[in-house]
């Protein structure tokens, strides 16, 4: 067999926008869920420190301890919404766009930060059971 030479195609103008459009709903989606990542793992370790500080220091004042556990909770739940919203916010203006070519959604992605929280959010609560 020879090899055969693809010649571009060409492409107009408003293809190349749908494209960038496309490109950049992406991008935002990934730096959303960058955002949502790093407020789980400010909450997961808030919530750690809280219970080291707990176990390591007894006579510790409880009110901080108690809103170390608050604020840290708060962390984790912005996370998982932020998370939320920046899929829902995705597919929506993916939708509006229209653009159906056959391109991957990004599920799989959302799924593995969904069960990265619900792993935050269990070793949280099981911290809490180990400790207190």
């Amino acid at each position: 067999m020879k090899d055969e030479v693809k010649e571009p195609v060409p492409l107009d103008t408003n293809s190349l926008a749908v494209m960038r459009t496309v490109l950049a709903n992406e991008r935002t989606f990934l730096a959303w869920c960058r955002t949502a990542l790093g407020l789980l793992g400010f909450g997961f370790v808030l919530e750690k420190a809280g219970l080291y500080l707990r176990h390591l220091i007894p006579d510790i004042d409880p009110h901080l301890s108690k809103d170390l556990g608050v604020l840290s909770l708060f962390a984790l739940l912005s996370g998982l919404l932020v998370l939320i919203g920046a899929a829902w916010r995705f597919f929506s203006i993916e939708k509006q766009i229209g653009s159906n070519l056959g391109r991957m959604t990004p599920v799989p992605e959302v799924l593995v930060l969904l069960a990265v929280a619900l792993v935050l959010i269990v070793s949280v609560f099981s911290g809490n059971m180990l400790f207190n």
